[in-house]
């Protein structure tokens, strides 16, 4: 992202250094209309570097898209609230949280409160009709991204272009949900070589895939 942002900025100077350049050749009655032109174009280039920018890449979970959504959260004492937000990690107490605005708070300052994922039972949000709900644990939300032989599990309720970055846990049939590591992953995807290529290459997203769909390994 570093570097796309330092892209951007490189692509400013030039057009900026061009705008100055081409600008001397505009004849005088054309000057206004030549700036208000490269003005739109300016604030347009610069819309779309914050558009990418406000994906938020989410550094604590590495580079992942983490988006706005409205969320149903099913709190513990069997409550529902809908609250708006993206899924922000707190990085002292290593908890997910939502925001919402609470208003029958007068003070603005203070309204901005938080749903931590121990607090509830489970959050959803419908995508193109689909339900996507991730389980609570004490940590964050689990939203299963691969479904088979084995499950895979993120802590975003992210559904596209979802890569390695996006899992932290992983369920081998029915069994327990548990953290994603090469060492306990290695002996249950070493039964397919096809999986295990993409597993060598650290690709665990892709070896999860090859290995629900490899017809050779037993359920």
């Amino acid at each position: 992202m570093k570097k796309l942002y330092a892209l951007f900025i490189l692509l400013f100077i030039i057009l900026s250094t061009y705008n100055v350049s081409a600008q001397r050749g505009v004849p005088a009655a054309y000057v206004g209309d030549y700036n208000r032109m490269m003005s739109r174009n300016f604030m347009d280039m610069n819309m779309n570097m914050q558009r990418m920018m406000n994906m938020n890449l989410y550094r604590g979970y590495g580079y992942m898209i983490n988006q706005k959504y409205k969320f149903k959260v099913l709190m513990k004492d069997s409550s529902v609230k809908e609250v708006k937000s993206k899924i922000h990690m707190d990085t002292t107490l290593h908890k997910s949280y939502l925001t919402y605005d609470d208003k029958t708070i007068k003070d603005k300052k203070l309204r901005e409160q938080r749903i931590y994922s121990n607090q509830t039972i489970s959050i959803s949000r419908t995508d193109y009709n689909n339900k996507i709900k991730g389980m609570a644990n004490d940590s964050c939300w689990f939203f299963k991204v691969l479904e088979g032989k084995i499950n895979a599990f993120s802590p975003l309720s992210e559904t596209e272009e979802i890569d390695s970055f996006y899992l932290r846990a992983y369920q081998l049939g029915n069994g327990p949900v548990q953290k994603l590591d090469s060492a306990s992953l290695a002996p249950i995807i070493a039964k397919s070589p096809k999986a295990l290529k993409a597993f060598k290459k650290k690709d665990y997203y892709k070896a999860i895939d090859k290995y629900n769909s490899d017809k050779s390994v037993a359920n």
